[in-house]
């Protein structure tokens, strides 16, 4: 008990370490790459700059979080052996596996905290960086521009054009209406619908009629509000990409309300993502540990650190592959976000096993 907290702290500190210096390196990156196109959207030059850190460096510690976990776990392995600290653990009769399971329990913790993070903090942060974006950064300016939606109610199909003024005005609407059999019987054009009092008042509705080939297009002036239960939040989240959505918000959108500019599948992987990204952290230790035991007869913590840094590298390019073949309809969504996570676990407890077997693994 006394060596896993020892090793969980170790493993924190630096953890915490690694993320905040990655961090506020790639914050200064990403700001002197963005500061003119930030400074044209006028504004003190100093508040601008401070407003877009605060909101982008949330999203950067989200990012840099599994490089710095991995970092941490090998640089705790590395000074661990160095300081024949393991040697020691293993003279105790300690285990790899029982050494390693401690660092993964930590990276664990740390997922989970991160999830939070990200649910709670990043999505928010992510959504408020992306409005003032599309104002150009002008200070107290409001969205110009969204994107187009699609939305099915109550077997009704919604397309919207543009997303505008935080959802309150919607441009180039097409109601479809299906039947029992999900034929479309009618079709109606709206140019631009207003919140108002709690309704949407409408302007300009052209009655388009069936799909049969007739020719019924008229002009409908009786038709001045929307009878709908969707309201402007939901066609402002419509507008925003998946990555400013929480976990509860994604999947209201997706499986209940079924919203949405692209195909389902697009929106499950990222439901899936949402859960498998933070747990990459617990992945991360076990990961160093391959690279550490592996490696331990070389003697060198620089080839150490390499090799655990090109395993995290193909980690990380594996995931994002199955990311984007779920994201396409590829891969199922499920095996998109889990598969990487699953396959190098397993590769990594039958490496670390076969090592624990063939007792080459004290450092």
């Amino acid at each position: 008990m006394i060596l896993s907290l020892y090793m969980t702290k170790a493993f924190f500190v630096r953890f915490l370490t690694m993320m905040l210096g990655l961090a506020v390196f790639l914050q200064m990156l990403d700001l002197m790459a963005n500061a003119d196109v930030i400074l044209e959207g006028g504004g003190k030059p100093l508040q601008v700059l401070s407003l877009y850190t605060l909101w982008r460096i949330p999203s950067i510690i989200e990012t840099v979080a599994p490089l710095a976990g991995l970092l941490a776990a090998l640089t705790t392995l590395v000074v661990l052996a160095n300081n024949s600290e393991i040697i020691a653990m293993r003279a105790a009769g300690r285990s790899v596996l029982s050494l390693v399971a401690g660092l993964v329990l930590a990276g664990l913790l740390s997922s989970i905290m991160l999830f939070i993070f990200s649910d709670q903090v990043v999505v928010k942060f992510n959504a408020k960086l992306e409005d003032w974006r599309s104002t150009g950064y002008r200070p107290g300016g409001q969205t110009i521009e969204g994107t187009e939606a699609w939305v099915i109610e109550d077997g009704t199909i919604i397309r919207v054009g543009n997303v505008l003024k935080n959802g309150t005005v919607l441009n180039d609407i097409r109601l479809f209406f299906q039947k029992d059999s999900f034929d479309i019987y009618n079709i109606i054009n709206i140019r631009l619908a207003i919140w108002e009092n709690n309704t949407w008042n409408l302007f300009e509705v052209e009655n388009v009629g069936g799909v049969d080939g007739a020719k019924n297009t008229s002009r409908s002036k009786n038709i001045r509000s929307w009878e709908t239960k969707l309201v402007p939040a939901d066609f402002n989240k419509l507008a925003n990409p998946p990555s400013e959505l929480s976990y509860d918000e994604l999947e209201h959108y997706v499986r209940e309300v079924a919203l949405g500019t692209r195909p389902s599948y697009y929106y499950d992987t990222w439901l899936q993502q949402k859960i498998a990204g933070p747990v990459v952290l617990a992945l991360m230790p076990l990961l160093a540990a391959i690279a550490a035991f592996a490696q331990q007869r070389h003697g060198s913590a620089v080839i150490v650190v390499i090799y655990g840094i090109s395993l995290g590298f193909f980690f990380i390019v594996t995931d994002n592959l199955m990311l984007a073949m779920g994201q396409f309809g590829a891969l199922p969504p499920f095996l998109a976000a889990w598969l990487p996570i699953g396959l190098f676990a397993i590769i990594g407890l039958w490496i670390l096993f076969n090592l624990e077997n063939n007792n080459s693994s004290s450092l």
